[in-house]
């Protein structure tokens, strides 16, 4: 049962990121190894066993590192890295005792990983996502929010706390939809927050933090918030006109900027 389970829910996952234009971003997949490759671990803090945490964290770096430089290179290396760590929970249980792990787990996940990597490897096969494209919204919408992160180091330098703030909100604004920039954003508010003794912007971050690097990816991001603690995270706010028009630029189709 549990490998039945484990393909429909890799159809769902897949499929969802198809439908709903995930894969545009390029962190979706690399993220997805990078959550695979945390469970064990996980299982490990739940059996309360300290060296199996410490061969799980081990391992778990190498699927981590891959995803990295999948994500940075070629999403080729993304499959093979899914596809290798369906290997891993083929083996599992004659590498490392795990205490925490139930016992239909590893199975359950091969199956999933298994057929991520297949899923992957079609869709770069039929050039529906580019192996190497760097033109992702991700990659596009990066500038546009460095414009406002200049924005916000220059108040800052002058002096004015707030509008440096203001133009981190921005940043938001324009970033959320990517990974990479929905987090970066959130570092920089922050360490914003500890510059100016704000403990509620700290603690509040320190959250949102959490929850931009976990959803980010599956779309779970109220379009338009500002991201600060003074608004809740799961606001949806009107997005300013000049915003919405850079966001729309970084959305159009590859073909546009070759």
């Amino acid at each position: 049962m549990e490998y039945v389970v484990g393909v429909v829910l890799g159809l769902g996952v897949c499929g969802l990121g198809t439908w709903a234009g995930l894969e545009r971003d390029r962190a979706l997949y690399p993220v997805m190894m990078i959550v695979i490759a945390s469970y064990y671990a996980l299982f490990a803090v739940i059996g309360g066993d300290g060296r199996a945490l410490g061969i799980e964290i081990a391992i778990s770096i190498v699927f981590v590192g891959l995803a990295v430089i999948g994500f940075r290179t070629s999403l080729w290396i993304v499959a093979a890295a899914i596809l290798g760590h369906a290997g891993f929970d083929v083996v599992h249980g004659h590498v490392v005792a795990n205490g925490g792990m139930p016992v239909w787990w590893p199975m359950f996940c091969a199956s999933i990983d298994a057929f991520a990597a297949l899923y992957l490897a079609w869709r770069l096969l039929s050039k529906r996502i580019d192996a190497h494209n760097r033109l992702t919204f991700g990659n596009r919408i990066r500038a546009y929010v460095e414009i406002e992160l200049e924005a916000a180091r220059a108040a800052e330098h002058a002096g004015e706390p707030l509008v440096a703030f203001h133009h981190l909100e921005r940043a938001h604004v324009l970033g959320q939809k990517s990974t990479v920039q929905h987090v970066r954003v959130h570092i920089r508010m922050f360490f914003w927050g500890l510059r100016h003794h704000k403990h509620r912007e700290i603690l509040g971050q320190m959250t949102r933090l959490i929850g931009a690097a976990a959803v980010t990816w599956v779309g779970l991001v109220p379009q338009g918030n500002t991201g600060g603690s003074n608004v809740s995270a799961f606001k949806s706010m009107p997005i300013p006109d000049d915003l919405a028009d850079l966001i729309d630029v970084a959305r159009l189709p590859r073909q546009w900027f070759n």
